[in-house]
């Protein structure tokens, strides 16, 4: 197959961490030809879709994971698959770009995740379908609404609606001298987006779960631990993945939401856990795989792959 993953720039990547690049590498191992373009390399043009693409050969080294056998721009619509991996923000850029993909004719170019389930399953929202599953939790814009909210609580988490990797994320307390600061802050940097407030889950010291599913079937865990001084488990702000077992908990939240990723296509999916409650369900980019397959032995690329060619 001729297969490329629209994704943030290669040369950006983490190597011993990347999910994009495992999918490339085991994708390479069975024959097929690997294409990638940054977002912003993705065009309509006469009638068609189009990429100012690069092929490459890839590997697992630090010092040399990529080499780039061709460039030119290529019908979009003459790929086999094109993987959607660019990291959020969740912008009108990345809207955008689920349109033009959209315009593919689906029989002859699979694209995984689905577009369309892309764009109607924004992380942090699509878990308000679920609120047996999640915290208690408030999304809007107005601020006595909020302040109500906050006064239930010892303690509220504040998050930007469409930023990954813990970015922005505060925490405030309702009797906080600088709680009005802080979410008259977080409206202003948010524009007119809404926010999210959640119930602080202590709990969150002994870890946050990453519970990967894979066409709606619970594959494995990893749990992310914050640093002693921080609150945040997202890798990208100091924290430390471990091993963990998937546990009870963690299939039921799968069995509940996989209806929902089956009718948005959503393949590949990373729900994030703490303290046996949803917080995210990730279908832009999920990570962490590699730390899967050390933890646990689970090679999500390859079932990944199996699963891709039988479609």
């Amino acid at each position: 197959m001729r297969i490329a993953v629209q994704m943030d720039p290669i040369e950006t990547m983490v190597v011993t961490r990347d999910t994009s690049l495992a999918l490339m590498i085991e994708a390479q191992g069975r024959g097929h030809e690997i294409w990638w373009w940054r977002p912003a390399d993705l065009f309509f043009e006469s009638g068609a879709v189009h990429a100012a693409a690069h092929r490459v050969s890839v590997k697992l080294d630090p010092d040399d994971h990529y080499r780039t056998l061709e460039t030119r721009t290529i019908p979009v619509g003459d790929l086999d698959v094109v993987l959607i991996r660019q990291d959020p923000p969740f912008d009108m850029g990345y809207v955008s770009n689920t349109y033009l993909l959209e315009l593919l004719d689906p029989s002859r170019t699979r694209v995984i995740n689905r577009p369309r389930g892309v764009r109607d399953m924004p992380e942090k929202l699509s878990t308000l379908r679920f609120p047996d599953l999640i915290p208690e939790t408030f999304v809007g814009r107005n601020e006595e609404a909020l302040a109500a909210f906050a006064r239930r609580f010892e303690q509220i988490v504040l998050k930007p609606a469409f930023l990954a990797g813990g970015e922005g994320v505060a925490k405030t307390a309702h009797d906080d001298p600088e709680f009005k600061n802080v979410v008259a802050k977080f409206l202003a940097a948010s524009g007119t987006e809404p926010i999210i407030a959640q119930e602080f889950l202590t709990r969150v010291r002994e870890g946050d779960k990453r519970v990967f599913a894979l066409a709606g079937e619970a594959i494995g865990a990893v749990r992310r631990m914050p640093q002693k001084d921080e609150f945040r488990a997202n890798l990208h702000v100091g924290g430390v993945a471990v091993a963990t077992p998937l546990d009870a908990r963690d299939r039921e939240i799968v069995a509940a939401v996989a209806p929902l990723l089956a009718r948005e296509g959503v393949l590949f999916a990373g729900l994030d856990v703490i303290d046996g409650r949803l917080t995210e369900i990730n279908v832009t980019s999920p990570t962490l795989v590699q730390e899967l397959k050390r933890f646990e032995g689970i090679d999500l690329p390859s079932l990944f792959w199996d699963r891709v060619e039988a479609m």
